[in-house]
């Protein structure tokens, strides 16, 4: 409920509402997703900064350290440490000779124990720590580019072959780059936030110059649409607005016309319709004076054929050969089956005119009613007859049953020469629409002349099986004036298969 309510305020919100919605958070959060991006770059500059710093410093310390380290004496690392220390962010200074032993160690506030990464031969080890750096540098001999005789240390570093004097070690603290990440980030998302609101303001304005005709002509099209057929005003704004009133203008008139002319249409409808019911309503009069000259003058005639030929077979059929008491039983069969015809197609006709009084009809109990019935007509029939429960249609009760008398009729009928004759009423579900199948194992018929099942006086098989051709005509127009349809498949001797659709209940 609260989300149907949530719906329809949205549906009401206009067209300048539905941008600023959009525009607003978004832009707050790119100038957001921008400040933090622009940070973290900010942030990793700093760092590499600091770490080119720490490399530097450890170098320096390298090249003062290597004297000290060849004669083991501190004297000389003095003087360097304290430049370096007096670096606020340098927290602790190692020179470690090649035995391991520390020469020189200074630190400046609390002592950690920093883990140091391995010296390499070359350049400067670095790694990271949650609060600090540390960097660690072998200290070697290195040949002197020319003998100078002021400075006999030189000779006596030049004369190995680069050999090992030791190893330096530093610690730099991360206090600088977390105050400079702070800065860089309020500074950057304070200022992002302020692009982004001016930004906002200066789209926000110009949402408004092209909402504000847009809404102006749909207050138009609201009015047109409650019947007040005003002049429409065309909106000043952008070219692609204006066009859009004068083509919305030009509709009007359009629209106006098309009125005036439905208008009149309409009344040479009526007058047409009023017509058109008149001569239904005289066709239907001529087509009841048909069925009833069908009914009653039709019949008499067969029925005089039937009876003076029975009579002929009564009361001279001894006295008459073979063949004539044959003409004459053909005779009689011939006027029965066409009164049968007369009958049927009678019922096709009332089925058609017949006023329908939908209600909701159990077509279960029904079809059981027309099997009571078949089994009372046919009692030397065993027929094991199924039926799914519960099967709920909205129809007319008399014409579904004229069409179940049809339906199970004929599979009762094709099933005459099967030593087990089977007949099942189901009902089936076919994605969303709900399907009947009635289905035996009877006779069957050939598909390719499957356009011909449900045509009037059409018959697929000959006369070893009784008939006139009119059933499933009969259940066409009555499944179809219930907005239903009906198909069917089947094999020769393998029996048949009828779908059909009526509404539920």
């Amino acid at each position: 409920m609260k989300s149907m309510l949530m719906a329809e305020r949205l549906a009401r919100l206009s067209v300048r509402k539905w941008l600023a919605m959009a525009i607003v958070p978004i832009t707050l959060l790119g100038a957001l997703a921008i400040g933090l991006a622009t940070a973290m770059l900010s942030t990793q500059e700093v760092a590499l900064y600091h770490v080119n710093a720490g490399t530097q410093m450890t170098t320096t310390l390298a090249q003062h350290s290597d004297l000290a380290l060849l004669y083991e004496s501190s004297a000389g690392i003095a003087e360097t440490a304290a430049s370096l220390l007096d670096n606020p962010l340098v927290r602790q200074i190692r020179v470690i000779d090649r035995h391991d032993k520390v020469l020189f160690e200074k630190t400046n506030g609390e002592a950690h124990a920093w883990t140091y990464p391995p010296a390499p031969e070359e350049g400067v080890a670095s790694a990271e720590l949650d609060d600090f750096w540390v960097f660690a540098r072998q200290v070697r001999t290195s040949r002197p580019a020319a003998n100078d005789p002021w400075l006999p240390e030189a000779a006596l570093l030049g004369s190995g072959s680069n050999e090992v004097l030791g190893k330096v070690q530093l610690v730099l603290s991360k206090d600088a780059l977390f105050k400079a990440r702070r800065s860089i980030f309020f500074g950057n998302v304070v200022t992002s936030f302020a692009f982004s609101l001016l930004a906002m303001f200066v789209i926000l304005a110009i949402v408004r110059s092209f909402s504000r005709p847009l809404e102006t002509l749909a207050e138009t099209m609201h009015e047109m649409r409650a019947g007040v057929w005003a002049e429409p005003v065309v909106p000043v704004g952008p070219r692609e607005i204006r066009e859009i009133g004068e083509s919305y203008k030009s509709l009007m008139a359009v629209l106006r016309q098309r009125e005036e002319q439905l208008r009149d249409f309409n009344q040479d409808l009526e007058e047409r319709i009023r017509e058109r019911t008149q001569a239904l309503e005289a066709a239907n009069k001529e087509l009841e004076a048909f069925s009833y000259s069908a009914s009653h003058d039709l019949r008499a005639p067969l029925r005089a054929i039937d009876g003076f030929g029975k009579a002929l077979l009564e009361d001279f059929g001894a006295s008459l050969d073979p063949t004539a008491q044959s003409y004459l039983q053909r005779m009689c069969e011939a006027a029965r089956r066409m009164s049968d015809l007369i009958d049927n197609l009678l019922k096709l006709s009332r089925v058609t005119r017949y006023e329908m009084q939908v209600g909701t009809i159990d077509m279960s109990e029904m079809a059981a009613a027309v099997v009571a019935q078949l089994r009372e007509q046919y009692p030397q029939r065993n027929v094991d007859f199924r039926a799914s429960p519960g099967m709920q249609v909205s129809a007319d009760p008399n014409l579904l049953r004229i069409a179940l008398d049809n339906l199970i009729g004929n599979a009762w009928k094709y099933t005459g020469r099967v030593a087990r004759p089977e007949v099942v009423f189901e009902k089936l579900k076919q994605g969303q629409e709900t399907v009947y199948l009635l289905r035996d194992n009877g006779a069957g018929f050939d598909m390719r002349f499957a356009d011909k099942l449900f045509g009037a006086f059409q018959r697929l098989h000959g006369k070893e099986f009784e008939g006139t051709g009119i059933g499933l005509a009969i259940v066409t127009r009555v499944l179809l004036r219930h907005g239903g349809r009906i198909w069917a498949d089947a094999e020769v001797d393998k029996g048949a298969r009828f779908y059909f659709t009526l509404p539920d209940a």
